[in-house]
């Protein structure tokens, strides 16, 4: 019995010759499929060598997401890499928010020299520590502790105190009034946009949008107030400008995420000293 011969369906019924075309349809594919696959897996890889990824299966491993990096040695970090040593967990907020005010009255002694009786410095270059928010003194002293930011003076005095201790000192300057005004129903005037006429007011309340700056208050509150970050009414004004200073140059450094040493890279040396002049003592937000 003879086999019945049937004609492929792409084949022309006319002549019996097969269509070319889903041919050149998979040898295209194949081709696009073959180019990403190189410049995925082997060229784009191949220029980050600096990562170790060096072989065609560490390439392929990355690609794929399957590649598993080396730990970071974080033994080997230094304070100039690392902002602060301070994690704020429940065992941390707990230490930080339970000093003991008596025991601190004690120890703060050694500290009015600089910081003036009560925490009301005299000296404008040094910051009064009455009324500061006692979270934002526990991290500060555990940055000058472990070297994060620095200072001679301080460091030495925050190595000599235990975590508790610096809780203690903490809790006694943020009970005492007549320095930084900490209150967190205190709110703004009317006219804090950026409309408003005067540009430290505009760069307080609005930022300035064409250079990307936020306003302070963005981080520091419409009030100047934040629970965790340092108060600004009332401080010292030229202890305000040498900070600002500071975060500029890289100087302090121990800001997570880096929002003041940013801020205040793109501020002008006027808008450094109009800010200080504003926040500090006898500022109109403070009437």
């Amino acid at each position: 019995m003879t086999e019945e011969f049937r004609v492929p369906e792409s084949a022309d019924p006319q002549t019996g010759r097969i269509d070319n075309k889903a041919l050149v349809v998979v040898c295209v594919l194949s081709a696009v499929l073959f180019i990403a696959f190189a410049v995925g897996f082997l060229l784009l890889p191949a220029t980050h060598q600096k990562r170790g990824h060096t072989s065609l299966k560490d390439n392929i491993e990355h690609a794929l997401g399957h590649h598993v990096h080396a730990p970071q040695n974080f033994a080997a970090a230094t304070p100039e890499t690392i902002p602060t040593y301070v994690i704020w967990d429940e065992t941390t907020i707990h230490e930080a928010l339970h000093g003991d005010p008596a025991q601190g009255e004690i120890i703060a002694l050694n500290c009015t020299a600089c910081h003036g009786d009560n925490g009301v410095s005299s000296q404008k270059w040094i910051p009064s520590l009455a009324g500061v928010n006692r979270i934002v003194l526990y991290k500060q002293l555990a940055d000058f502790r472990s070297g994060t930011r620095l200072s001679g003076p301080m460091t030495a005095i925050a190595l000599s105190l235990t975590p508790q201790q610096s809780a203690d000192v903490a809790a006694y300057f943020s009970s005492l009034s007549g320095g930084i005004v900490s209150d967190p129903i205190h709110a703004p005037g009317s006219g804090r946009s950026l409309r408003a006429k005067d540009p430290t007011l505009r760069l307080i309340y609005a930022g300035d949008p064409r250079r990307g700056l936020a306003g302070c208050a963005s981080c520091h509150g419409p009030g100047a107030y934040r629970l965790g970050v340092p108060s600004l009414l009332g401080q010292n004004a030229d202890y305000i400008e040498q900070q600002l200073q500071s975060f500029a140059q890289g100087v302090r450094r121990n800001d997570m995420n880096m929002p003041m040493r940013t801020v205040a890279g793109m501020l002008t040396a006027d808008e450094m000293h109009a800010l200080a002049q504003y926040f500090s003592v006898g500022s109109p937000l403070v009437k």
